[in-house]
């Protein structure tokens, strides 16, 4: 897919993906396979590529208004994009980047008990564990 977008919209885009991968598999569970991101500086426009160990393209996201923003808001758009679309397959080195590029910051809050993770697999297991299973237990009755 390629996609040319706005820095807003490319930020709506990484945390609905982070979002969904709570609830439905990602794009590197779809294909089997952890994935990686690249991402290219480019004088008007920024591209990130995500792509394979065997170097098969799945997705290039152009960034139009990628001039007026700092290399550190594309780097953390890397580390975010990275694990949204592993979802669960997402490395121990994915998420130190993160940690790394977002400092003293929380990674997400819970949205039904408000608990603050500083990582994506201890949010992961939490949600799935302490909601998603709640909700399906509730609608079995």
């Amino acid at each position: 897919m390629r996609k040319p977008l706005q820095t807003y919209y490319l930020r709506k885009l990484i945390n609905t993906l982070v979002d969904a991968t709570l609830t439905s598999p990602s794009l590197a569970e779809m294909v089997h396979h952890h994935l990686q991101v690249e991402w290219i500086r480019g004088q008007m426009l920024s591209q990130y590529r995500v792509f394979d160990s065997r170097g098969e393209v799945y997705w290039e996201l152009s960034v139009i208004d990628a001039h007026g923003y700092t290399d550190m808001l594309y780097q953390q758009g890397s580390a975010l994009l990275t694990i949204a679309i592993n979802g669960a397959l997402v490395t121990p080195k994915d998420e130190e980047r993160a940690k790394e590029l977002f400092p003293n910051r929380a990674f997400r809050t819970c949205p039904y008990c408000h608990q603050r993770f500083h990582s994506w697999l201890e949010y992961y297991g939490h949600y799935k564990l302490d909601h998603l299973l709640d909700h399906q237990s509730l609608r079995a009755i």
